[in-house]
């Protein structure tokens, strides 16, 4: 390095751990960050999780669900005849087929725990998704003829299955049906049917009224989920940044995501397809047989969104009207967001998964679906090992994307081998920039060289790029698989926990991210930016890939180890290039041409002389 570059990167490096010292929080203030993890931990470790159910379905822990059972007064007086149900205890119901465990209450004819049998949390127990169990997360709310808000959570309806459970597929039985009935005093009913299947994730609830349209106010109601949706992942800020209510209507998916603290309800008017809410790995949907007349999203954030204690909370109401015969049908989902099994729910559900920046969508969507999906999906199945499977992902992206590298890759190499004349050319005009500039072009021009030959393939291959790189932020598809020592290639693969936290970068340091930045600094080199004569880029070799070092540190092992392997395989690629470029030829070729310069200037010279012996 020259003296220049020296001195930028020692300045560099100064202002940078200078800012770091300036940033990192004081010692009270790290102590004040360890007790919220020490709290937030405590929360997590008490929270109620439904695992599997016990050998006899009759030993179902239902009393480990706490409810209160409201007093039979009381709830005459604040919902008049929907407070008059006969019924006064409170009872559960557990329905295990291969896909969930669901424990349903009666208390509001719902579901109050949803545990996916095949997903665990970062901790490793169950993902359990409803956070509030007291009682069902399903209500349907409405405004009674007696001028009362009623929501059906409150009430507590007649169980018509006997025990405390059914087991799906074990059993023989494809298919469930749990029946739950209000029945007033005046005999009009609301029955809620349930169907179950030992296939997927769907569920169908039929809702029949009989009689109890004379005691609403009109025929407008609301079906509601409740609950906020239970934190899986080990970061509850960096989860919630996926958190958030989405509505299908008109062919259009909004998103509702509150940002800062704070509580929000927006109202939705006309014809409403589904709705739903989400995490960044799970949802739950609704879906109607037929489009609702609208809908409502609360959104509700409790504190500073990036604190661990903050809960981001949302929840969706469809608006619809009770047909005047049969029964209200609605499909409802509680499940991963994983492609295929979601689409067969909802064509457009996937959508709510982030693949990509708004200008790019109209690529990313489909590039995701029916190119990243399928074929790192197959290799996963293939391989047996989703490491594996992102290695030769990346190993096919490399192949796809050649003819646009290779032009790019050998604009470099041709760059490479013209720096000792550049860097002569400098030295030569270092007091004449102009001048510099002018030789510079004319010596590209002889060595037949662009550079600015790479820009363009490098631009063609940025949509292929950028959504590789927000899909594997998301992907379920590599949540909870290990390769080598990443226990799960969605979160961080840390392999030195630090003892103070850096601001942006974090208390730990990830170890394929330590890998890539070493492999972008060789391709740097390799690419012969290492060894530019401009001291701006040979500073830049080095700050680049330190800023996606912290960048990437807290990002998917998963994205890190794609880009490893794509870097080193770059490299190769590179290096392969740099073989080929005829560095003997290209000089031979600017050696003629100055040649004929020369020949052609004394020509003009010996013109000169010539015509000043006959002027005398």
């Amino acid at each position: 390095m020259d003296r220049n570059t020296v001195i930028g990167l020692t300045l560099m490096f100064g202002i940078m751990m200078a800012w770091f010292v300036y940033m990192t929080p004081s010692q009270e203030e790290m102590e004040r960050m360890r007790e919220e993890r020490r709290v937030q931990d405590s929360i997590r470790a008490v929270q109620a999780e439904t695992g599997i159910l016990p050998d006899d379905i009759n030993d179902l822990p239902g009393a480990q669900i706490t409810g209160s059972t409201p007093d039979a007064q009381e709830m005459r007086d604040q919902l008049g005849i929907f407070g008059t149900s006969a019924v006064t205890d409170t009872l559960y119901y557990t329905i295990q087929t291969p896909f969930y465990t669901a424990v349903f209450s009666n208390l509001g004819a719902g579901p109050v725990e949803f545990t996916l049998n095949q997903y665990n949390k970062w901790d490793g127990r169950p993902v359990q998704l409803i956070a509030d169990s007291s009682r069902s997360t399903y209500s349907i709310g409405f405004l009674s003829a007696q001028n009362y808000n009623i929501e059906t959570n409150q009430i507590l309806f007649a169980q018509q299955n006997d025990g405390n459970g059914a087991r799906l597929a074990e059993d023989g039985r494809q298919n469930y049906e749990l029946r739950y009935v209000l029945e007033l005093e005046d005999g009009s009913r609301m029955t809620y049917i349930y169907r179950f299947n030992a296939i997927n994730y769907d569920v169908i609830l039929d809702i029949e009224f009989e009689g109890i349209q004379n005691h609403l106010g009109d025929r407008n109601i609301e079906f509601a989920w409740r609950s906020p949706l239970n934190t899986t992942e080990q970061s509850r800020a960096s989860e919630a940044l996926y958190n958030g209510a989405y509505v299908y209507s008109g062919g259009v998916l909004e998103n509702y995501n509150l940002s800062d603290a704070g509580r929000e309800e927006s109202i939705i008017t006309g014809s409403v397809d589904w709705l739903a809410t989400k995490t960044k790995f799970f949802t739950q949907i609704i879906k109607p047989e037929e489009p609702g007349t609208g809908a409502i999203v609360t959104s509700e954030v409790t504190g500073d969104p990036t604190s661990e204690l903050t809960n981001h909370n949302y929840a969706t109401a469809l608006r619809t009207r009770v047909p005047e015969t049969g029964a209200l049908r609605l499909n409802l989902y509680v499940g991963p967001l994983e492609y295929y099994t979601i689409r067969e729910f909802a064509y457009n559900a996937y959508d709510m998964v982030d693949v990509g920046y708004s200008l790019l969508n109209w690529f990313s969507k489909p590039f995701v679906k029916w190119v990243i999906i399928p074929v790192i999906t197959t290799l996963g199945d293939w391989t047996g090992n989703y490491g594996l499977a992102i290695i030769l992902f990346a190993l096919l992206i490399k192949i796809a994307l050649y003819p646009l590298t290779k032009k790019s890759f050998e604009s470099m190499a041709a760059m490479r081998e013209l720096q000792p004349e550049m860097k002569a050319l400098q030295e030569k005009y270092k007091d004449e920039p102009q001048k510099q500039q002018e030789a510079t072009l004319k010596l590209f021009k002889k060595a037949k060289v662009n550079p600015l030959g790479g820009c363009l393939p490098n631009l063609l291959q940025l949509p292929v790029l950028v959504t590789l790189w927000k899909f594997f932020q998301n992907a379920i598809e590599i949540r909870g698989e290990s390769f080598l020592w990443a226990n799960d290639l969605s979160a961080p693969d840390v392999v030195l926990n630090l003892p103070f936290e850096i601001p942006f970068f974090g208390d730990f340091v990830a170890g394929f991210v330590l890998l890539m930045t070493a492999a972008m600094v060789v391709q740097m080199q390799v690419s012969g930016q290492g060894g530019a004569a401009n001291p701006q880029m040979k500073i830049l070799q080095y700050v680049f890939p330190v800023m996606l070092l912290v960048i990437f540190n807290r990002f998917a092992s998963g994205l890190s180890l794609y880009y490893l392997v794509y870097n080193v395989l770059s490299i190769a690629q590179q290096f392969m290039i740099n073989k080929k470029i005829d560095h003997v030829k290209m000089m031979e070729g600017i050696d003629k041409k100055k040649a004929r310069e020369m020949e052609k200037e004394q020509k003009q010279e010996q013109k000169k002389a010539l015509n000043a012996k006959k002027g005398k």
